[in-house]
């Protein structure tokens, strides 16, 4: 049995990352959301990226860091995962996030053939008092308060409130995928997912993840490895070409980071996830470092 004071649960953006940023399940999660809000269209990922970097498209906006990224055919997602109270500066931040991944879409394109954008906020308390429901929608709308289309949607989801709602073993996918997420205790986790195969494996991953050797440096490690392709006037992770995750023609920062990494001794997955690099360059950079 792990330690309490070891474990981070999936309220842990860390933590939340490194599981859900398994394509898979990841899908499955996005897939029972979707048809808990009406939504259900069961489209496939195209690319996964956590730490995705929206880099500003003029001179002197900020730059943001999103939790996790999932580019479909269809629609671009963010998912963020908020511990601590959502409040009026996290709203902002966010919405401006989804705005810029809607904006920073491939130059040349018709807008009309955008890609629909769709965040979901997982957090706990009622933002201004408005967000009463498990699922909150938050649409662009003009200064008249009228609503200018659903190309940009924001979604604030209470993962606190499942605790209010009896427990049942057949209930809503998407609800059980909550009390998964909102749980401090590993054996509510698993009571919670047994049977369900994609459920027991997010609990796998968040336990093989709170005893790794990658946890302890993550935030260093990969915060350097921005910082030295930054430095090298590099940028990773927009949506800027044909997809999310490493820009179109800079392959080498790729490579470089992925060097970084192994050399801080990532595992293998974490390394091909995090730099979208591909085997057989992982494989040489292996070889080389021996």
């Amino acid at each position: 049995m792990i330690k309490e004071k070891t474990f981070d649960y999936l309220t842990n953006d860390l933590a939340f990352k490194q599981v859900f940023m398994h394509e898979e399940l990841v899908q499955d999660l996005i897939n029972s959301f979707l048809d808990y809000v009406g939504k259900s269209k069961n489209v496939p990922i195209i690319t996964v990226i956590p730490e995705a970097y929206i880099s500003p498209n003029k001179k002197g906006y900020r730059g943001y860091y999103g939790d996790i990224i999932v580019d479909r055919e269809d629609t671009v997602i963010s998912l963020e995962m908020y511990s601590n109270i959502f409040d009026t500066k996290a709203y902002k931040k966010s919405l401006g996030y989804l705005c810029r991944l809607y904006s920073n879409q491939k130059v040349g394109i018709n807008p009309k053939d955008y890609k629909k954008v769709i965040g979901i906020n997982f957090i706990k308390g009622n933002y201004q008092g408005k967000n009463n429901d498990i699922t909150n929608p938050y649409s662009l709308k003009n200064k008249d308060n009228q609503e200018i289309g659903e190309d940009v949607l924001l979604y604030l989801v209470r993962y606190d409130l499942v605790d209010k709602i009896p427990y049942k073993e057949d209930e809503d996918r998407f609800i059980r995928y909550l009390r998964i997420i909102g749980s401090t205790d590993i054996e509510d986790m698993k009571k919670y997912a047994k049977g369900d195969q994609k459920m027991e494996e997010t609990i796998k991953w968040l336990t093989d993840w709170c005893i790794s050797s990658d946890k302890e440096n993550y935030n260093m490690r990969i915060n350097e490895a921005y910082a030295n392709g930054e430095e090298k006037g590099e940028k990773t992770g927009i949506i800027k070409g044909e997809k999310v995750g490493i820009i179109k023609g800079e392959e080498q920062k790729g490579i470089k980071i992925a060097k970084y990494l192994i050399n801080q001794n990532c595992s293998k997955e974490f390394v091909l996830k995090a730099t979208e690099i591909n085997e057989e360059d992982y494989n040489k950079l292996i070889n080389s470092k021996k």
